[in-house]
């Protein structure tokens, strides 16, 4: 692994080959991937083996950039777009599987109120994953803040960006946006 920042890659797209196993492709958001890095797959938490690596479809022995990896230990069915392949000790990436309170802006476009225990949707790079709202927005030392319930874990670190989403609403899809910052 690169010694200065651990690997962190975001998942785009899995699929089985015959011969070779499962392949990943993805974006190396930090650090850097080699052949035979033992990596762990967040949030399922599954380790892999890279058993190698492609990019542009020629064979490389290490990658900063886009790439494709063929691993061992897990199966395509069993990750999804937007999982995290990361150090298996790894103290940047977080999971959420208990309530987050980000920063929070509601979109002004936006003309409804959130509901508690109504079903939004939050963005975090390429993951899409069902969330419910609890104690709507509210305002502490002037940040707003919302707690955030996922239904189904997700993958994310400090500081990253994110959507709050109503797929299902009749004129502004997009709620809102923040920051994780806990």
């Amino acid at each position: 692994m690169d010694g200065t920042r651990e690997c962190v890659i975001q998942i785009d797209h899995t699929f089985n080959v015959k011969g070779v196993g499962t392949v990943l492709l993805g974006i190396i958001k930090q650090g850097t991937v080699k052949t035979y890095d033992q990596l762990k797959i967040l949030p399922s938490g599954k380790e892999v083996l890279v058993k190698s690596i492609q990019m542009h479809d020629d064979p490389v022995n290490e990658s900063k950039k886009r790439v494709g990896l063929a691993v061992k230990g897990v199966d395509a069915d069993d990750i999804s777009r937007g999982d995290v392949l990361c150090s298996p000790d790894s103290s940047s990436i977080k999971i959420a599987t208990n309530p987050i309170f980000p920063g929070f802006i509601k979109n002004p476009y936006y003309k409804g109120n959130l509901t508690d225990n109504q079903t939004y949707i939050i963005s975090l790079g390429a993951q899409i994953k069902p969330v419910k709202i609890k104690n709507s927005a509210t305002t502490t030392n002037n940040n707003n803040t919302v707690e955030i319930i996922p239904e189904k874990p997700f993958v994310y670190f400090l500081g990253q960006p994110y959507a709050l989403l109503k797929p299902d609403n009749d004129g502004t899809r997009i709620i809102g946006k923040g920051t994780i910052m806990q």
